[in-house]
């Protein structure tokens, strides 16, 4: 048999059958009606969401190498009438058949490659039926403005528990921005907060340098150009814009230094309490400044007053660790917490 003739047949009555092949090695979760994400990690680390469970499942899927998820990326690319390469590494659409997918490449992506598919549930519930299986169940009231979670921090801080504030604000999922000048320890203290988070959550990296290294197991480091140096154009900003549609529980960015403080504001208020960042500042309220600061340099701040630039910032991210280097030692200097009335 001809197979050159054969698969042109085939691709002749199917026009994805290329991309179907590329597919293969997900298919038993694509067509599993329980499976509502499956993230690729890397090579042969594949994650997928079931409806109703608590966390998503690990799959090891040896077939399922870098060249294949290049492979992926060029056919869904070439369905989509788009381009990916290793210049133009990220990649969002479509299949055929209506899952959303986000890819990607190496160097952005730089274990191999990065895929994320996120298919479409639809259920029709009542409110009826909201109440019955406990969905309401577990509704925190905020009285006077404050959660329980924020009257816990309170009198943490307030009894100078220091400890026990940072541990519980990130076990809580409250967001955090650690805030240093050079050389404080900025990054080695945002490490150190990672190994509080949940085992279970699945954790995205963005960074122009590899710095961070979470201990968890579902996890994927994105990285960005540094300046004008490597083959792809891709900053911070492409990488958040595509890690929102990663299925990412938080997001944890080296370092905020411009356009992209807007558009990490905006994934932690649309879904990703609890993630982190650093900024280069010399006092808390200096932090806030600094962010207000890049907002409105990047312009993205018509219409607001600096003001409440300040107070959707503090909102948005309400804790401040500011760290000093005094001689030799680095350690916490001051924490600011933006809900405390006092």
């Amino acid at each position: 048999m001809n197979v050159a003739a054969g698969n042109k047949g085939r691709s002749a009555s199917n026009p994805y059958y290329f991309l179907d092949r590329a597919l293969e090695p997900i298919r038993d979760f694509l067509d599993d009606p329980l499976v509502v994400e499956i993230s690729v990690n890397k090579p042969g680390h594949v994650y997928v969401e079931r409806l109703g469970a608590d966390h998503m499942e690990f799959r090891q899927i040896p077939a399922l190498s870098a060249e294949e998820i290049q492979n992926v990326g060029e056919r869904v690319a070439g369905v989509t009438g788009q381009f990916i390469s290793r210049s133009k590494p990220i990649l969002s659409a479509a299949l055929p058949t209506g899952e959303r997918i986000q890819i990607v490449l190496p160097p952005a992506a730089p274990e191999g490659g990065s895929i994320s598919i996120r298919k479409q549930v639809v259920n029709n519930f009542t409110l009826e039926e909201y109440r019955d299986n406990g969905s309401l169940d577990r509704v925190s009231v905020a009285v006077g403005g404050l959660s329980d979670i924020d009257r816990e921090l309170i009198a943490l801080l307030r009894a100078n528990r220091i400890y026990d504030f940072i541990h519980t604000a990130i076990t809580k999922r409250v967001s955090i921005l650690i805030s240093g000048g050079t050389s404080s320890g900025k990054t080695t203290f945002l490490n150190a907060c990672l190994k509080s988070v949940d085992p279970h959550e699945r954790i995205l990296t963005l960074e122009d340098t590899r710095e961070l290294f979470p201990p968890q197991s579902n996890k994927v480091h994105l990285i960005a150009s540094k300046g004008d140096q490597g083959t792809a154009d891709v900053t911070i900003q492409n990488l958040l814009e595509a890690s929102l549609r990663m299925r990412p529980d938080r997001l944890f960015v080296g370092e905020i230094r411009g356009a992209e403080a807007f558009s990490f504001l905006r994934a932690i208020n649309t879904g990703h309490p609890g993630s982190m960042s650093t900024v280069h500042a010399d006092t808390p309220m200096g932090a806030y400044e600094q962010l207000a600061m890049m907002m409105q340099q990047a312009g993205m701040s018509a219409g607001f007053s600096k003001q409440d630039l300040m107070s959707y910032i503090q909102m948005v991210i309400p804790i401040v660790i500011q760290l000093r280097r005094d001689g030799g030692k680095r350690g916490v200097s001051e924490i600011f917490f933006a809900r405390d009335e006092t």
